[in-house]
């Protein structure tokens, strides 16, 4: 079973992460899609890492300059275009499908039993920020969420369209996980609900919001030591 992760700027995290993972489902191949230039995320034994440091796989700053929308000092701008073009690369190097967690969730119990072959996605149905006419916008929450790769190729479905993309298209405006949920849907494929907390922790924060990282992961040791 393939595991992957989008690691950004914390290496603590997406290190226990990677531990956490070994001692819960111990027999996953684990991927990352690695876009932080200040501090990477170190060679790790196991671990195949997708280099994307300098932009060589996915130039972000690029691709952003054509969006007359672009506002770069806005965190989930032009993060969220990043972590859903990164997840897109993905389905071309998972092409068996793979469980999608955030870099700063901890596993706690065995992920085999979400790989579910059967269905488009599996994981948890949740909503984004307001839609452009004052709706909430439903979307396959990221932080654990198996993707059927070969289910969604067959019907022509990506993680990343970029013409609904939150803030960088006038009119529809989505966020990380909003379009790919759509787009399952509108093809009406199978899709199965868990309640993502049943099985990972989730940080929330980090230095913007004053959190610790390292406090956090001391707190939660016993999940991946």
């Amino acid at each position: 079973m393939d595991i992957a992760t989008v690691h950004y700027n914390t290496p603590e995290l997406t290190g226990a992460l990677v531990r956490s993972v070994r001692k819960w489902t111990p027999d996953a191949r684990i991927t990352i899609f690695d876009n932080s230039n200040k501090r990477p995320f170190p060679p790790t034994e196991g671990v195949t890492v997708i280099d994307n440091t300098r932009g060589q796989i996915i130039d972000f700053d690029t691709f952003i300059q054509r969006w007359p929308m672009r506002d770069q000092n806005e965190r989930s701008n032009f993060g969220s275009v990043k972590h859903t073009m990164s997840v897109d690369y993905l389905f071309d190097v998972l092409t068996d499908g793979f469980v999608l967690l955030d870099s700063d969730v901890l596993v706690k119990r065995d992920l085999t039993e979400i790989a579910d072959p059967s269905v488009s996605w599996c994981g948890e149905l949740g909503h984004g920020l307001v839609f452009a006419y004052g709706r909430f916008r439903p979307r396959a929450l990221p932080f654990v969420c198996w993707i059927n790769v070969p289910m969604c190729r067959e019907h022509g479905i990506r993680y990343f369209d970029e013409t609904r993309t939150w803030k960088l298209e006038r009119g529809k405006f989505y966020d990380t996980g909003a379009s790919f949920y759509l787009d399952c849907r509108r093809a009406d494929l199978p899709e199965r609900q868990i309640k993502w907390e049943d099985y990972a922790v989730h940080f929330k924060g980090g230095s913007w919001d004053g959190r610790d990282p390292l406090r956090w992961l001391e707190e939660n040791r016993a999940l991946y030591d």
